[in-house]
Parts: C-alpha cells; sequence; structure tokens
C-alpha cells in the first residue's frame, strides 16, 4: 500500500466538489479531511507539490494542464496521485 494510501485508509475516495474545482481545491479538501500528514506528504511548502509526486487528471499528468490550477472538469473524473521511487 502507498504512502497516501496509508494515510487516508484506503485505495480510493470520492469527493463531491463545486463546478469549476481546480486540482487545488481537491488538495485542499483532501488536505481538510485527512490533516497534516496528508499535506505534509503532498506539499513541500504551500502550494507548492513535492517533486516526487504526480498528479493524473483523467490519465492526464496536470503539469501539461496548468499544474495546480488545472480544472477537474464539471463530472466525474478520475484522479491519480503517484509517488515516484529512486533506486539502483
Amino acid at each position: 500500500m502507498g504512502e497516501i494510501q496509508t494515510l487516508v485508509g484506503q485505495r480510493e475516495v470520492r469527493l463531491d466538489l463545486p463546478e469549476g474545482a481546480t486540482v487545488t481545491a481537491l488538495l485542499a479538501s483532501l488536505s481538510n479531511s485527512y490533516g497534516d500528514d496528508f499535506a505534509s506528504h503532498v506539499f513541500s511548502a504551500p502550494g507548492k507539490l513535492k517533486e516526487n509526486l504526480l498528479i493524473f487528471v483523467d490519465g492526464e499528468n496536470i503539469k501539461g494542464r496548468g499544474g495546480l490550477a488545472a480544472p477537474l472538469g464539471n463530472s466525474e473524473v478520475e484522479v491519480l496521485m503517484v509517488h515516484m521511487f529512486a533506486g539502483g
């Protein structure tokens, strides 16, 4: 089980967010629900994602969609958060 999964206690979380919500709104909602431990695994500083965290919205990396300002759309979307691992 991944770090974020361990923090939230499940593999999948369903949320209802307002129309026009962004990745920032999603992460704020999750941080409010799961607390500082969640936020510290996602953010390196306020408004700055950890470098080893990739977030995809409907299969597309948010880096190509405006980063944290990336819109989630107005219907059901899938958001995937993945920590990259380095090794050798």
